[in-house]
């Protein structure tokens, strides 16, 4: 898997030391670059004659192919048809499109969860991949096209930790699934702090009245006197509590004197203790997030909330669960909740949900003890992410001093068609001791910065345990009982490969690197909008790329020719920090520059 979780930019002198040691590899740097992730759309042959669902194919193809090397796989009378064409083509990403209730089911979520992982010989996941559906193909088209960075979350059924430094949302309501009064809140500028009252806002004790008023609302202007505001759109909802196939209860253990939220032929209602229904139609994109309820991820009819989240719920991703939740659910529930949040704009969702269930294969083949692994692969195969896998959605993210330990990936080309690799991880906000939080949300595991030939991996150097490496995976389990790492500390794990050239398949030769060059590149905030401006002249039109510090591609843009000067706008604002602006001809990296947005 090319280029998820590679060379990271931790400053303007990291930037160009990689750039440096391995510029001719730096497309690498994101799987949304052109040059470095491939996309396979399946879809049934049944479906490929339906107008609007063979659109929804098109579209993928198109916007994928844009960036990168997209195709469809058609499939006859079982997904496992295209296996095969999978096995050559070796995506970063799949993108199972399934018509509502009669292809997406039960029985083909588990289906596309074990193909996504026997795509080569290892028994790890080969894709990152997310089943594409809706209540009508319209509603598919809708969530493959729009982008959403989550800013304003709700937990509509658990309270928001308080564990500074960490920062996992950029603003967020909670409210606590066994009470009708606590309410957490997050406040931009916080620092992850919150702030807890014991009340529900507007007085309202029957929160399924305050969650359809608020999905309801283009945006919150809610207001704290003396502590603070949360303003905009709900990006996001996590739920909590009882969950069934068209049932949200947002009170736990017993339904108390609050309702549900329900749904019907493709369409959401709140369903209060009191009073009457409550239509919900939301006007903006939201993420769906059930991480833990049972069954509100299940498929197997039209009516279920999977459906109705895509049709009047505006979901352009959701999470949830195929069977009931019990015992064994750590890494595909609390496991990915917090590889993602914890990790602020690192990951996006399908990332954590992939890394989360590649650590689960790892719990199982190397077992620690620690978990309860009974029904810990049947959890694998029954949780599910819907949406474009390499959608334009991801979260608000604040730097390495607000996650709970940074990650360090790099590799130098040794000439010979190998690379030395490097994997560092440090802890920031605490000690981490080995037990179970450790296994389900802590222990390391990453995507490689490109593929390997997985015989030929070498471990140079090992400051933990046993690692697992293939050819797009590291997992390596770098405490064992009783070891703790400190805060502060450093623990580092090195190794050489061979490189596997990504359209043959052979071991990767030696390339010529392209020179580096620099530009002058400023930012300049403009509203809702960030300015990118930029010198020497430019002869001819060339490509702007623009990366985060986990190497996200945030956004691309054209740069026209013939200008002294040029100046580009980016669609959303930059966080601050430092990110690397990349300028490309044909393909081909000309110059870049780190850049500090303020």
């Amino acid at each position: 898997m090319n280029g998820i979780l590679t060379k990271q930019i931790k400053s303007g002198c990291l930037v160009m030391f990689a750039l440096l040691h391995a510029f001719y590899i730096l497309p690498a740097l994101s799987a949304r670059d052109a040059s470095s992730y491939k996309y396979a759309v399946v879809i049934s042959s049944g479906a490929c004659s339906d107008a609007g669902w063979k659109a929804v194919a098109d579209s993928l193809v198109k916007k994928h192919g844009d960036r990168g090397n997209a195709r469809i796989f058609t499939w006859q009378t079982s997904v496992n048809d295209v296996k095969s064409g999978l096995s050559d083509f070796r995506p970063d990403y799949i993108g199972y499109i399934a018509r509502p209730e009669t292809e997406c089911n039960s029985a083909f979520v588990v289906a596309v969860s074990r193909l996504s992982r026997q795509l080569d010989d290892d028994l790890y996941g080969d894709a990152v991949w997310g089943i594409i559906t809706g209540f009508e193909a319209a509603d598919a088209m809708r969530a493959v096209s729009e982008s959403l960075t989550v800013k304003t979350v709700l937990c509509a059924s658990g309270n928001l930790s308080h564990e500074p430094p960490i920062q996992r949302f950029y603003q967020a309501v909670g409210m606590t699934c066994d009470d009708v009064a606590r309410t957490d809140y997050l406040f931009p500028d916080r620092s992850g702090r919150i702030y807890t009252e014991n009340r529900r806002p507007y007085g309202e004790q029957d929160r399924i009245k305050i969650v359809s008023r608020w999905l309801n609302e283009e945006s919150l202007d809610f207001q704290i006197a003396g502590q603070g505001s949360i303003r905009g759109p709900i990006d996001c909802i996590i739920t909590g509590g009882h969950g069934n196939v068209n049932l949200w209860q947002c009170h736990y253990p017993e339904p108390g004197i609050e309702g549900y939220m329900r749904s019907s032929a493709g369409r959401l209602f709140g369903s209060p203790y009191s009073g009457d229904n409550i239509s919900i139609s939301v006007p903006t994109p939201k993420v769906f997030w059930c991480l833990s309820n049972c069954l509100m991820g299940n498929p197997d009819n039209k009516n279920n909330i999977v459906y109705a989240a895509f049709h009047t719920g505006h979901a352009v991703q959701m999470f949830g669960f195929v069977n009931n939740a019990a015992a064994g659910n750590e890494f595909m529930a609390w496991g990915v909740y917090d590889r993602v949040t914890k990790s602020a704009g690192k990951y996006t969702l399908p990332e954590g949900f992939f890394l989360s269930n590649n650590n689960a294969q790892f719990e199982l083949r190397h077992p620690t003890g620690q978990m309860n692994t009974s029904q810990v692969r049947i959890y694998m195969d029954s949780t599910v992410f819907y949406g474009d896998p390499a959608g334009d959605v991801c979260f608000e993210g604040f730097g390495d001093s607000a996650k709970a330990y940074k990650e360090e990936l790099t590799f130098v080309e040794n000439g010979s068609g190998g690379a030395d690799f490097t994997y560092t991880v440090t802890m920031v906000a605490h000690d981490l001791e080995f037990g179970v939080g450790y296994c389900y949300q802590f222990r390391p595991i990453s995507l490689l910065p490109v593929r390997i030939d997985p015989l030929t991996v070498n471990i140079t150097g090992n400051d933990g345990h046993t690692a697992d490496i293939t050819d797009n995976l590291l997992v390596w389990e770098m405490l064992s009982k009783g070891e703790r790492l400190q805060k502060g500390s450093t623990r580092t794990l090195k190794w050489t490969a061979e490189l596997i050239d990504d359209v043959t398949g052979a071991v990767r030769g030696v390339s010529e690197k392209p020179a580096v060059k620099k530009m002058n590149i400023v930012s300049l905030r403009n509203g809702s909008q960030t300015l990118l401006r930029g010198s020497p002249v430019l002869e001819d039109e060339t490509a702007l790329r623009v990366f985060d510090n986990s190497g996200r591609l945030l956004c691309k843009s054209k740069i026209p020719a013939g200008n002294t000067c040029w100046q580009v706008r980016v669609p959303n604002v930059l966080a601050a920090g430092v990110v690397l602006v990349v300028i490309e001809k044909n393909g081909a990296a000309l110059c870049s520059d780190a850049v500090m947005v303020r």
